[in-house]
């Protein structure tokens, strides 16, 4: 099992903490935000992980090292995580992987749950109340029918993390999804509007829920507080 992480935004909603640092190395609990993921899929069993940067690139490999594969995405500024993850379909190839967002900080729980589904596509999804800017979901029964953040918060089955797993034919028919929005100029879309597309074809996106294990997507400087008072404990004391 390989691994994807995309981690080229610009943090925009956390400056100026991201003004000289990328969202992946802000420092909680005396490490950088993305070591604890690498820790998680290491512990897994996951040694083959590339990195999609942008913003930052070169902190990045400096602070991480040579032993990942770090795949450029230099339309950065005004692409999104969709684009990232076309830009790594290369280094993809044709085998299974998992593929996380580079700003969470989670139970290592969350991961195993959706490397073990035997669905084509896995997303882990915290099941309950979410906010406004979750990405949310709706469901019918175990699979996706939609993702994005403008559902309104009494459709929501809950929020999905930014975790999911793709088998190799999984990520063909994702691929094509992204394919022809990116070829129509939907060069900002979100992951999920590739989802959305392709679960209104087919149920073929599997929902992974959870609920009371510690986890926070860090888009702002509250949700950046909340994991260092928060969230790591707890996980620490896993």
């Amino acid at each position: 099992m390989d691994a994807v992480i995309v981690a080229a935004g610009e943090g925009k909603r956390l400056r100026p903490a991201t003004e000289d640092t990328p969202k992946c190395l802000l420092p909680i609990g005396g490490k950088a935000l993305i070591e604890y993921s690498l820790r998680i899929l290491k512990e897994c069993g996951v040694e083959r992980i590339g990195f999609v940067v942008g913003y930052l690139k070169d902190h990045i490999v400096e602070a991480l090292g040579p032993q990942y594969t770090y795949i450029l995405n230099p339309f950065y500024s005004f692409t999104n995580d969709m684009a990232s993850l076309w830009f790594a379909k290369h280094f993809i190839g044709d085998n299974d992987f998992m593929y996380l967002h580079s700003d969470l900080l989670y139970h290592p729980r969350i991961l195993t749950m959706t490397m073990d589904s035997n669905a084509e596509i896995a997303l882990a999804v915290e099941k309950g109340d979410c906010d406004k800017e979750a990405m949310k979901v709706v469901v019918e029964g175990d699979y996706l029918t939609e993702s994005s953040k403008e559902i309104p918060l009494a459709k929501a089955f809950g929020e999905w993390t930014g975790i999911a797993k793709f088998t190799n034919a999984g990520w063909r028919k994702y691929l094509l999804e992204v394919e022809q929005l990116l070829a129509a100029g939907d060069f900002n879309a979100y992951d999920t509007k590739a989802m959305t597309r392709l679960a209104r074809k087919e149920k073929i996106i599997e929902i992974v829920p959870f609920r009371g294990l510690p986890f926070i997507e860090i888009d702002s400087m509250q949700d950046l507080v909340k994991a260092r008072q928060n969230i790591l404990g707890p996980i620490q004391k896993k």
